[in-house]
């Protein structure tokens, strides 16, 4: 029994984990078995931290910010100036993720709770115009909102869920075309954005579950798209597809 080791075990900081983990040990030990009750345990800090982000609802506290910042015509023009201001001056060189030195001269974006890709352009516009919004916020005069500032590990969670939005409002761009026919596109759109929504659980692993739920949701608009041949006969009229998707991703069963 020397040769038999364990690893890591992951859990909480409840503290019945702690006597479960020392019992453990103890029995561990008994066996000749190397285990140390807090040597070989990960504790869940960054996903409780990052669960306790989710709690306060990151993507309600930018509506929180947008309201405010929009309530008031004064509070509209007022932040537009700090925008042109820290352009002109430089200040927001080296404050920037994508490395440029001035900002668009753009105005916060309200969301629809019922339109998840007008979420997706609210929540982009407020990480894009972040430094502004955090400057604006620290003046004299907006006091009364200055606790809607987004602190770092908001902005991180923030980050991870426009992530997740911004793929299936790509795929919502895409079949919205107004010069282009993008029913041919449909299904194909949907199996692409389950591809990238379960490439995405391994590396937000935080976000998998409420990936997993959206997945799930998707399953069923393609098993319903799939009940009817429109789709299919839109794919074989088109030139760029005609069988070919078809003959990758349907089964005999679905035909």
């Amino acid at each position: 029994m020397s040769s038999v080791q364990l690893g890591q075990i992951t859990m909480d900081n409840a503290s019945n984990n702690n006597s479960m983990l020392e019992s453990m040990a103890k029995e561990l030990k008994k066996r000749k078995i190397p285990f140390d009750a807090d040597g070989n345990r990960i504790r869940l800090y960054i996903l409780e931290a990052y669960a306790a982000v989710l709690k306060n609802d990151p993507v309600g506290h930018c509506r929180d910010i947008v309201a405010a910042c929009r309530v008031s015509g004064q509070r509209r023009r007022r932040l537009r100036a700090v925008i042109k201001e820290g352009n002109e001056s430089g200040f927001w060189r080296g404050k920037l993720p994508d490395g440029t030195a001035t900002l668009p001269v753009v105005q916060l974006l309200r969301d629809c709770v019922t339109r998840w890709s007008s979420t997706f352009k609210m929540t982009d516009r407020v990480i894009l115009l972040n430094p502004a919004i955090q400057s604006f916020l620290q003046e004299r005069q907006n006091a009364d909102i200055a606790h809607l500032n987004l602190d770092a590990k908001t902005m991180a969670v923030l980050q991870d869920i426009q992530q997740v939005i911004e793929i299936p409002h790509t795929a919502q761009e895409l079949l919205s075309s107004e010069r282009t026919p993008t029913l041919s596109m449909a299904l194909p759109a949907y199996e692409q954005l389950a591809v990238k929504w379960k490439e995405l659980q391994s590396t937000i692993w935080e976000l998998a579950h409420y990936i997993g739920v959206g997945l799930e949701k998707l399953e069923k608009y393609r098993n319903e798209g799939r009940k009817t041949r429109i789709y299919a006969f839109a794919m074989i009229l088109n030139p760029g597809s005609k069988f070919e998707w078809i003959k990758t991703y349907c089964t005999r069963v679905d035909n």
